[in-house]
């Protein structure tokens, strides 16, 4: 086999051997960082308004907080906004009649990567007052999989994109090599970009109402009785932005998809489909702005990343459909046998440089967004976005494999592709489902299971930490200290744990735990939020010697 095809599945199993070695702490979607009044949090009197913090940015659009007393009756004295200067807050002002008792909070918004986010909490005022003890219910955002109308039509909108920038690519790019310099376009070719745009166009005018519904938690109903809701999405959020753009995008590649056949000069044919051909890459390329890359700590990053993921996926999909339905029958190709035939292996040839290159680009930018949303072992196996990514991960290896196969034959130039380049296609069309899927359901950071972090400390000694759940509420936490032979250490009088949260200053607070018990090590205490946090740990000796160490962990919301 060519040397080129092994460094594709070491590349692979590289990918999923770093997606599973090193975590990494980006956040998945929006989640309360604080509140006032905290969560069952009681208050001598109630309050004059309730304050929502977010660890990232909010949308402008579809946010509201309801408060209601325990009779039900809502008690808010106006509507939720953001707070002055601030964009990952939002208040309500409540009356200020209000009695004692048990008060719960009711909180929707839209966070930064355009998901839609809800929650509860409850606090009480006034001790003693009517209506029980507060619930002591976590604050919860929403989660599982996307519905199937939105999993369809972001998958048509993929597919679509995917097969008009293969349908360019081959006529740009590709078939040259087999038929001269800038061919003509071919009816055929024209018919199914034509197709292409067609859905493209279908999809992605339904996608406007449907991601309305989404945010504004109405269904499509609600969007066809309120229109209201669709001028609101278009005017003061992130995807109505974005959408605006890619609408004048898809315009001008309909209107150059139009006028490319009228042009006689070659040479500006060529221009012009070129130019169709980066509206079409640029299109990819507004998809970024909105998802997970744009709530991702690095967005720069974030956005290129999945550009080059998305880019390279559409271009290695979109080509082999080319090559199935466009070029066993392209008229430019010479009608002599011999010379098609050689015309043909040509153009095979030459996307087998493109394809290794894609197939790298996919690989890298997997691995790159498999560590900002995969953080352990356990996320990808026992959550649902993890599930779905190694799913994902198995049809790649199946385009790979059916890949170096087609790559072979094309190299003996003995006979056509055939099927295999239908399986190829097949298992990037399904890819491209879980694509959609993945791009709209919480990561798999919310989840990222028990934690087990070691650290070696310069007198070689190792300091083990374990947090059982791992969640916000209360978790079990045990400390180990080995020596560079495994034994355990002894002689350990104290080891205090110091947690810092990395995502707001909330203060310190420290977990003691005291030699001399059978147990070992062992604290049984409170984690007050999900996200990033430092753990010092603070190892005290019987000779009054100390270790000193840190961990930076992340902790789930469920």
């Amino acid at each position: 086999m060519n040397k080129k095809l092994w460094l594709l599945p070491a590349m692979l199993t590289m990918m999923l051997i770093s997606l599973l070695l090193y975590p990494s702490f980006a956040s998945a979607h929006a989640y309360i960082v604080k509140s006032t009044p905290a969560a069952n949090e009681e208050l001598a009197q109630p309050p004059d308004k309730v304050a929502i913090y977010f660890n990232e940015p909010l949308q402008k659009a579809f946010h509201s907080i309801k408060v209601t007393d325990s009779s039900g009756k809502t008690v808010n004295s106006s509507e939720s906004r953001f707070p002055d200067r601030e964009t990952s807050a939002l208040e309500v002002d409540l009356r200020p009649d209000l009695r004692k008792g048990v008060y719960a909070v009711q909180w929707q918004a839209v966070s930064a990567d355009g998901h839609p986010i809800e929650g509860t909490f409850s606090f009480q005022a006034g001790a003693g007052g009517s209506g029980g003890s507060p619930s002591h219910s976590a604050t919860t955002t929403s989660e599982g999989l996307p519905g199937a109308d939105l999993i369809i039509i972001r998958w048509l909108i993929y597919i679509s994109l995917a097969f008009l920038a293969g349908i360019f690519f081959f006529q740009l790019c590709l078939l040259p090599a087999g038929a001269g310099i800038r061919p003509e376009w071919s009816a055929r070719s024209r018919r199914l970009t034509w197709v292409s745009i067609a859905i493209l166009a279908v999809s992605f005018l339904l996608s406007l109402p449907l991601q309305t519904g989404i945010d504004a938690a109405v269904g499509w109903s609600g969007v066809w009785s309120d229109p209201s809701l669709l001028l609101k999405m278009l005017r003061i959020t992130g995807f109505g932005e974005v959408w605006i753009v890619q609408l004048l995008l898809l315009l001008m590649i309909a209107a150059l998809a139009a006028a490319i056949p009228r042009i006689k000069d070659k040479d500006n044919a060529y221009i012009a489909g070129t130019v169709a051909f980066l509206l079409v890459l640029t299109m990819l390329l507004a998809k970024s702005f909105i998802g997970h890359p744009a709530a991702s700590e690095y967005k720069a990053v974030g956005i290129a990343m999945d550009f080059l993921h998305l880019g390279a996926a559409s271009l290695w999909l979109g080509s082999l459909l080319a090559f199935a339905a466009l070029l066993p029958k392209e008229v430019s190709l010479p009608n002599e046998p011999e010379e098609r035939k050689k015309g043909y292996f040509a153009v095979i040839r030459r996307f087998s440089l493109w394809g290794t290159l894609f197939v790298v680009l996919i690989l890298i930018s997997g691995i790159y967004g498999s560590l900002q949303y995969v953080p352990t072992w356990y996320s990808l196996f026992h959550t649902p976005y993890g599930k779905i990514l190694y799913g994902k991960c198995a049809l790649l290896l199946i385009m790979i494999v059916c890949a170096a196969w087609n790559f072979l034959r094309g190299k003996e130039a003995k006979q056509n592709l055939g099927p295999g380049i239908w399986l190829e296609l097949a298992s990037g069309m399904l890819a491209l489902v879980l694509a959609a899927v993945l791009t709209n359901m919480p990561t798999a950071m919310s989840s990222p299971g028990p934690l087990y972090v070691k650290q070696t400390l310069d007198n070689k000694n190792v300091v083990s930490l374990q947090i059982t759940p791992n969640v916000t509420g209360v978790n079990d936490f045990e400390v180990q200290v080995q020596d560079n032979k495994g034994r355990l250490v002894t002689g350990i009088q104290q080891i205090t744990l110091t947690l810092t949260c990395l995502d707001m200053d909330m203060g310190k607070y420290e977990i003691v735990m005291p030699g001399g018990k059978a147990e070992g090590f062992k604290a049984k205490d409170l984690i007050s939020m999900a996200g990033k946090w430092n753990v010092h740990v603070h190892v005290l000796t019987d000779k009054l010697e100390t270790l000193d160490t840190e961990l930076v962990i992340h902790v789930g919301n469920h």
